[in-house]
């Protein structure tokens, strides 16, 4: 049975537009990507300076300001887990963000998908909860297909080879069981991961644009679970990952920018 906790009723009793005040020059490309290591990486590489810290009870999270050429992007490092990751999109689209790009390690579930190579999910499974309260229940959610055609164009220019199709959202990374990887595999998954639905969700919700690609780490098909890079954290694919999450960032502003 899917959750049917949606309320359609726009304000929440903490809105997160009274909450959070508009930034002054805070980027409108916005870059999330799951790796501690490409995000410190690039913000050394790039020069990045903190231009506003996202709050948790566990403490803090730097914002950078990143520039490559004429582009100026906002880079963090998400928290693991649709709600967590959510909440960067609420606090970051007061502040002024606009176009959205999260990018991180997924679990494949078709054996033939290289280590490192990239994924463009174009719906996610919603085996997860937070999306149920931004969006009417289903068992999937459709990406924007503009924006993924903007991630597609990006990477295609790029020349960054990348395979496309469903992804597999879940909020229980230990009850990812033989059984329901055989289900989702049977539902058309590529892979598997913890955020996509539910930023998805969010961004609709906000009449934000989104994207998201991930890169393949650990197999889930095969007779034991292989790990093969997935303990790297990204560090394989670094300056791939930032480059095409900046282009992707910068085709989401130039289609949506002039619509």
């Amino acid at each position: 049975m899917l959750p049917d906790t949606y309320d359609p009723d726009r304000r929440g009793v903490i809105d997160p537009f009274e909450a959070y005040s508009p930034l002054p020059g805070f980027p409108e490309i916005c870059i999330g990507i799951f790796s501690r290591h490409i995000v410190e990486e690039t913000a050394a590489r790039l020069g990045g300076e903190v231009i506003a810290q996202v709050k948790f009870c566990t403490g803090t999270v730097p914002v950078y300001r990143v520039r490559a050429g004429s582009t100026q992007a906002a880079l963090f490092l998400p928290h693991v887990g649709g709600p967590a990751a959510a909440s960067f999109v609420e606090n970051l689209i007061p502040w002024g963000g606009r176009y959205f790009v999260f990018s991180g390690s997924c679990g494949v579930l078709r054996r033939d998908i290289a280590a490192g190579h990239l994924i463009l999910p174009t719906a996610a499974v919603r085996d997860e909860g937070l999306s149920y309260h931004y969006l009417p229940p289903a068992e999937e959610i459709v990406l924007d297909p503009d924006c993924v055609a903007a991630c597609r164009r990006a990477l295609q220019r790029l020349g960054f080879p990348f395979v496309e199709g469903k992804t597999w959202t879940t909020d229980g990374f230990f009850r990812e069981t033989r059984g329901k990887v055989r289900h989702r595999k049977e539902q058309g998954c590529l892979c598997v991961e913890m955020e996509c639905a539910s930023l998805a969700a969010v961004a609709r919700f906000r009449g934000a644009p989104f994207a998201q690609f991930f890169w393949s780490a650990d197999n889930l098909d095969a007779p034991e679970w292989d790990a093969r890079d997935l303990n790297r954290h990204g560090a394989s694919v670094s300056e791939r990952c930032f480059a095409a999450a900046l282009e992707t960032g910068k085709e989401l502003r130039e289609h949506f920018g002039r619509s």
